[in-house]
C-alpha cells in the first residue's frame, strides 16, 4: 500500500507547481528512493555501461549484489566487491530485484534472454528488468509480452550523451514500458542520470534513441567538411570552434565530437560497428513506415565505407578522417590535446561544459540572468 500511495502520488505531484509542491515530490522521492535502496540489483553485461552503472549506482547508495559477464576479465575491476557471479543469466535473476543489461547488439541480447539458463526464466512475479541496450525496439516488444506473462515486469532505458558523462552519471535515459513501473523505478534512475525521460509504451524509447544516433552521423560528416573548408581557407581551428559554437550551426555534436577530431581520437568510447548498428535499426524503422531517407540514407552510406575502410572497432567520429585523407590535410589542434567535457542539464537541454581548453566562461550572474 506505501509503495502504491507514494507512486501514485509522485505521479500527480510531477505534473503540479510551486513551493510546497517542490517539498512534497522530494520528501516522496527521498521515501521511494530510501525504499528501492534495499532492493538488489544485478547487472548483465560489463562493458561501458555496465561498468559505470555499478559505480553510479553505489556512489548513490544502491545495492549491487550480482554481475555478469562473457568475458570473465572484466570481473578484475570488481575483485574487492563481494560481488556474486552466477553461471547464466537465469540464476542471476533469481537472486536479485531488479536486473539491468547493457549488452552491444540485438542478437546479443537475445542470446542473454532465451533458453533454459536464459534471464526470462529467471523473472519470477515482481522482479523488473530494466534493458540499457540500444537494441531492435520490435524485439524489445516481443520480450516484454513474455516477461509479463511469468509475472515479471520490464522497461527499456537506452542512454545517450557519450561515455564520460556516463560515468559522472550525466547522461539522458530515455524510458518506456508500463508507467507505473516506470514511477516505481524513477527515483533510482533520477539518482544516477542527469535527466530522465518518459516516452510512453515499451519500444517507444528506442526509437528516439536510434534517431538520435543517426543524427549525429549527419551532423559529423558536416562538421568535418565545414572544418576543412575553414582550414583550407587559413582559418584558425580554435577560432572556428568558438565561432560555430557561439552561432546557430552549433550542436551536442560539434562541441564534443569537433574537440575529438582536432585531438585526432575521434571519440574511442563508442565504435563506428555499434553506430553503424543503429544505422542499420534506423533504417528498418524507415522502411517499415515507407519514409524516404536522402539525408539519414547518405550519412548511413558513409559511416558504412567508413566501417569497411577502418575495421569494426574504430572510434565512431572516424568518418571524417576519409576526407582529410583526401584533402592530404589532417585537421590537428594542439589547443584540444588535453581537453575534456561534462554535461550538465539545463532546461531539458544537454549544455556542454569544456574543460582543458581556452573558453569564455559565464560568471553567476550572467547565468541568472536568464532565469525566469
Amino acid at each position: 500500500f506505501q509503495h502504491y500511495y507514494i507512486t501514485n502520488n509522485l505521479r500527480m505531484l510531477r505534473l503540479a507547481r510551486g513551493p510546497l509542491t517542490k517539498i512534497l515530490q522530494a520528501r516522496l522521492l527521498s521515501a521511494d528512493s530510501a525504499s528501492l535502496k534495499t532492493k538488489k540489483v544485478g547487472i548483465i553485461g560489463l562493458g561501458n555501461i555496465g561498468n559505470a552503472l555499478i559505480k553510479n549506482l553505489e556512489r548513490t547508495g544502491y545495492t549491487v549484489t550480482s554481475i555478469l559477464d562473457i568475458d570473465k576479465e572484466r570481473y578484475g575491476e570488481f575483485e574487492d566487491r563481494a560481488f556474486s557471479k552466477p553461471d547464466n543469466a537465469k540464476s542471476l535473476a533469481e537472486e536479485v530485484d531488479i536486473v539491468f543489461t547493457g549488452l552491444p547488439m540485438p542478437h546479443h541480447v537475445k542470446a542473454v534472454f532465451e533458453g533454459e539458463t536464459g534471464l526470462l526464466e529467471g523473472l519470477s512475479e515482481g522482479k523488473i528488468w530494466i534493458d540499457h541496450s540500444t537494441t531492435d525496439y520490435e524485439q524489445t516488444e516481443e520480450m516484454c509480452v513474455q516477461v509479463e506473462q511469468r509475472g515479471g515486469r520490464m522497461l527499456e532505458a537506452p542512454v545517450t550523451g557519450g561515455l564520460e558523462a556516463l560515468k559522472k552519471g550525466q547522461m539522458t535515459v530515455f524510458i518506456a514500458g508500463d508507467e507505473g513501473v516506470a514511477e516505481e523505478v524513477r527515483p533510482m534512475m533520477d539518482d544516477i542520470y542527469s535527466n530522465v525521460i518518459y516516452t510512453g509504451r515499451i519500444g517507444t524509447a528506442l526509437i528516439p534513441k536510434v534517431l538520435s544516433n543517426m543524427l549525429t552521423c549527419v551532423h559529423n560528416l558536416a562538421m568535418g567538411e565545414a572544418f576543412m573548408i575553414a582550414k583550407k581557407s587559413g582559418v584558425d581551428m580554435k577560432t572556428m570552434f568558438d565561432c560555430i559554437r557561439a552561432s546557430a550551426g552549433n550542436s551536442f555534436v560539434f562541441e564534443t565530437g569537433g574537440p575529438m577530431l582536432m585531438q585526432g581520437t575521434y571519440d574511442p568510447s563508442f565504435t563506428i560497428a555499434l553506430q553503424c548498428k543503429d544505422n542499420r535499426l534506423g533504417y528498418q524503422m524507415a522502411t517499415k513506415h515507407k519514409v524516404p531517407i536522402e539525408i539519414l540514407g547518405h550519412a548511413m552510406q558513409a559511416y558504412n565505407k567508413a566501417l569497411y575502410k577502418y575495421g569494426d572497432e574504430a572510434p565512431c567520429y572516424i568518418p571524417p578522417k576519409m576526407l582529410e585523407e583526401a584533402c592530404h590535410t589532417d585537421l590537428r589542434c594542439e589547443e584540444f590535446k588535453d581537453w575534456e567535457y561534462s554535461i550538465q542539464n539545463v532546461d531539458g537541454s544537454s549544455v556542454i561544459r569544456h574543460h582543458g581548453i581556452e573558453i569564455k566562461r559565464s560568471d553567476k550572474k550572467e547565468l541568472s540572468d536568464f532565469e525566469v
